[in-house]
């Protein structure tokens, strides 16, 4: 009998992993891949637009060979305004919620351009104005769209005063656009339930 394809037998989720651990652990394991900062600890960030998951294994066999502590933790999308947050760690049970997600507006036409990343004039304008931003002062929030493209925006540490916004068919294409610019910014995501 023929194994049925995923898509067939259900409907197919857009879903974002992290995996968390201390800092201390994460910087020994490996210093080169793209970590974000999730309550004040690090994460490896990977989602279903990522081709595949070699590195965040990697990551788990070394933290693991180390006898470090690490947890996984996923947001699938399930559907406009609703999300499912799973989290599976080493010495908790996992758990999964099923909750409302509020929505973020998108950023205003007159409040900043949304620069299209897949574009070349909206790669080469928002290139423009993230090179003259430092790094370390800023931040990048990057959420799945209505529309199924992904939204960026580029934030100010501390004001949270929106730098620039971008948008691309998915979150990964963002990520690289960004990290080539800023190599290294903190990337900020919603991997917890509302409340």
């Amino acid at each position: 009998m023929a194994e049925k394809d995923p898509a067939e037998s259900g409907r197919r989720l857009h879903v974002t992993t992290l995996l968390v651990a201390s800092r201390r652990s994460l910087d020994n394991a490996l210093t080169e891949l793209g970590f974000v900062e999730h309550d004040g600890r690090l994460a490896f960030l990977t989602c279903s637009h990522e081709e595949d998951c070699d590195d965040m294994f990697a990551l788990i066999t070394e933290l693991s060979s180390r006898g470090e502590s690490w947890e996984l933790q996923s947001r699938i999308d399930a559907e406009p305004g609703r999300a499912i947050y799973q989290s599976f760690a080493r010495y908790r049970p996992v758990e999964a919620v099923d909750a409302a997600v509020e929505e973020e507006p998108e950023p205003e036409a007159s409040e900043t351009p949304l620069y299209d990343v897949e574009t070349a004039e909206g790669l080469q304008a928002l290139k423009r104005i993230l090179k003259r931003i430092e790094p370390a002062d800023a931040f990048a929030m990057i959420r799945p769209g209505r529309d199924g493209r992904a939204t960026a925006r580029i934030l100010r540490r501390g004001s949270r005063r929106l730098l620039a916004a971008a948008t691309a068919a998915d979150e990964s294409t963002l990520r690289g656009v960004i990290r080539e610019i800023l190599p290294n910014v903190m990337l900020d995501v919603a991997m917890k339930p509302p409340g």
